[in-house]
């Protein structure tokens, strides 16, 4: 019975099912036998489908009722003792099913924050190892570019030397210092530092993402697309957060065009100014978001390999600084973020 219970616990409650029955059909009518059912419950609750425990606890509770039927009461048990027994047993039947799926419930989200953290601590540890990496990089960096620089210059001296080897090690020199700009972003980006508040130029700080996610975009074959503001708006807040917040955005833009061919992959970042505003908004040309109500919500994701911190982490950050995070608009033809910086902490 042991080895049936752990191998099938659906057949088990069955098989406990059909001994309680048969035993209450045995007993008087006043006597609560019908009780033992939550056994069966327990036992259905450890089957693998979610239906089992519901559909057992069903059948217990018109099995509880049915016998009334099937064995007339015999002696001086009064029917209203009866129908009580009877009624306590279907309510300890039901409150043994829902205060089991609760319960599971409760342990299956568990494992899913478990989880999730799991994989912020990967990510973390992933982290130091890209700025260890952005580190040790530096140097040979600032070599391949002082090296380049040099030969350049010994190319202009010499004359026999062609136009295109000195546009080669020019496109070296520039490449490399790009290369260097990113690593000071990525190790400033991971650098554990207090909140700094500063005047931030908005269109500096969308340049810099748009410069940090360009290679990506271009080997994801994505447009990215930036439209500064003509009037070069400030804020005064913290500059990493605010870039942690806009860089998710962006990548969050980014994995949405995804399923569009290569030619209608679009990310567009635009700052605009208002009389109430100024707003960073991000655009993709997705497919639009699934349940936008839950999107701001810690651990809900729609990607296979998300955490679901993300949009809620940037949502707090933005409204420690002051500003707030809001969807715009979503539909089959894409999504739109908004980050809102009130003009009343704008800096002019």
């Amino acid at each position: 019975m042991g080895s049936l219970l752990s191998r099938s616990p659906l057949a088990g409650a069955i098989v406990l099912v059909v001994v309680v029955f048969l035993v209450d059909l045995s007993l008087p009518l006043g006597v609560a036998s019908a009780v033992p059912y939550t056994f069966a419950v327990l036992l259905a609750l450890k089957a693998r489908s979610p239906w089992a425990a519901p559909v057992i606890a069903a059948v217990c509770g018109v099995l509880t009722f049915a016998k009334m039927g099937i064995v007339p009461e015999r002696g001086s048990t009064e029917m209203w003792k009866v129908i009580t027994n009877r009624c306590l047993a279907i309510f300890a039947i039901g409150m043994t099913t829902l205060l089991g799926i609760l319960r599971r419930q409760a342990e299956q989200r568990a494992h899913e924050h478990e989880a999730s953290l799991a994989h912020l601590g990967r990510l973390s540890l992933l982290g130091q190892i890209a700025a260890g990496l952005a580190h040790e990089l530096n140097q040979p960096l600032a070599a391949i570019s002082l090296q380049a620089d040099l030969a350049n210059r010994f190319a202009e001296q010499c004359d026999s030397a062609s136009p295109e080897l000195t546009a080669a090690l020019l496109e070296i020199t520039q490449q490399s210092g790009r290369a260097a700009d990113i690593i000071r972003s990525v190790r400033r980006l991971a650098r554990r530092t207090e909140p700094k508040y500063e005047t931030i130029p908005l269109n500096e700080l969308v340049a810099f993402v748009v410069q940090l996610c360009d290679w990506q975009a271009r080997r994801k074959g994505i447009q990215l697309l930036a439209h500064p503001s003509s009037d070069a708006p400030m804020w005064i807040g913290d500059r990493t957060q605010i870039e942690q917040v806009l860089l998710n955005l962006v990548q969050n833009a980014m994995d949405a065009t995804t399923e569009r061919p290569s030619t209608a992959r679009i990310v567009t970042i635009s700052v605009t100014r208002s009389d109430d505003a100024v707003r960073i908004r991000v655009r993709d040309s997705g497919t639009g978001v699934r349940e936008p109500e839950r999107l701001f919500q810690q651990f809900y994701t729609t990607k296979p390999d998300g955490m679901g911190l993300g949009l809620s982490l940037s949502r707090s950050l933005m409204e420690y600084q002051g500003g707030k995070l809001e969807l715009i608009q979503t539909s089959a033809d894409g999504s739109e973020f908004a980050m809102i910086f009130p003009r009343n902490s704008d800096e002019e």
